[in-house]
């Protein structure tokens, strides 16, 4: 056989790289093209083993090129409780209702405004204990873990109609943090104001400097603005990620992590910025986005995906009331930024400014 050819069996390509070159053009072509908003009022609900109402806001399956991740929304109807399973991280924030989550044999209490951290192959499920539906919203790297062949999706029970006395095999919650001392649960209303924070430092800085200059001689001084006014909130969750400030609440969350809570106050937008891949879904009000210089209304139950290339984006609040949006970001990005300048986060603009 020459130096130049050998055979080439039918379970190989004959022609890998070629094959390489044209995902990678296939890739940017889907990227270039991704749609932006999910629809709430548009869903596509299934039944599954594992859950009575599911639908896809966020991933490859729903037309979203994203990087293996997804965002998905679930409905545990009243007396029920969610299928018994395991696999890679998951983040939840419960939108409506109340019951509690069982993470390797711990309850852990939520109700609406409620975040939780599953670790990575960790067991559980969800009971609903009211009367109304629990809703919540979902986000893992399903198909990334899958994908690489590291993670599993193993279902140990199916989801199913709450017994009689059934909470008693569930001792009462005894704090939100597991065993090895990871964060599980946080509600939102104990979830620190980063922007509260950041406004008590500016108003710390503008009153020493008008000391300083009070003994000056009379010459004005110069301050620079270390704490621009980015949201009209930013309630603190898992943190993290691009977050200026690096609390984490004691969540550990790496491959999947809803970060934080946004808040616009009335005829305002957010600071704009380029980055890769993030999702935002509305918890409240209405608004609408310009992603690469395209408008794009929402309204709360919807989801702005930013898809995994450096994406400018700025979030505007054109309304007479509030709105609030819960950002989800995927570690896969962080995995990226360090290898190359490309896909580091570019800030166009600081701070949140007013839009009458």
């Amino acid at each position: 056989m020459s130096e130049l050819w050998r055979s080439v069996t039918r379970l190989e390509r004959a022609d890998f790289y070629a094959e390489w070159l044209a995902t990678s053009q296939q890739n940017e072509l889907a990227v270039n093209r991704s749609p932006v908003v999910a629809r709430g009022r548009d869903l596509t609900w299934i039944e599954t083993e594992n859950d009575h109402r599911i639908a896809m806001l966020i991933g490859p399956q729903v037309g979203f090129p994203s990087s293996g991740t997804n965002l998905c929304k679930a409905i545990i109807p009243a007396g029920h409780h969610t299928g018994h399973h395991r696999h890679g991280e998951e983040a939840i924030h419960i939108v409506a209702g109340s019951g509690f989550i069982v993470v390797e044999g711990r309850r852990y209490d939520f109700h609406s405004g409620t975040t939780i951290h599953v670790p990575y192959m960790s067991d559980h499920r969800l009971f609903n204990t009211g009367t109304d539906d629990v809703v919540y919203v979902t986000a893992s790297a399903m198909d990334l873990d899958l994908f690489v062949r590291l993670g599993r999706l193993e279902q140990l029970g199916p989801k199913g109609a709450n017994t009689d006395g059934f909470e008693s095999a569930f001792p009462a919650e005894d704090g939100q943090f597991d065993t090895p001392g990871r964060r599980i649960a946080l509600h939102l209303e104990d979830a620190p104001d980063e922007q509260k924070r950041r406004e008590e430092v500016r108003e710390a800085a503008g009153r020493a400097a008008a000391e300083n200059d009070g003994h000056s001689d009379g010459k004005q001084s110069r301050h620079k603005n270390e704490n621009p006014h980015r949201h009209g909130a930013i309630y603190i969750l898992m943190g993290g990620g691009e977050s200026p400030s690096e609390e984490r609440n004691g969540f550990t969350a790496v491959s999947v992590a809803m970060t934080n809570v946004f808040e616009e106050v009335p005829h305002t937008s957010s600071h704009c910025h380029s980055h890769t891949e993030a999702v935002l879904y509305v918890l409240e009000g209405v608004g609408f986005s310009e992603i690469d210089f395209e408008h794009y209304d929402w309204e709360a139950g919807d989801a702005v995906h930013v898809p995994p290339k450096m994406t400018r984006h700025e979030h505007f609040n054109p309304s007479d009331k509030r709105t609030r949006t819960l950002r989800i970001e995927y570690g896969i990005r962080y995995f990226y930024e360090p290898l190359w300048s490309g896909y580091e986060k570019v800030e166009h603009r600081e701070a949140a400014i007013a839009r009458p």
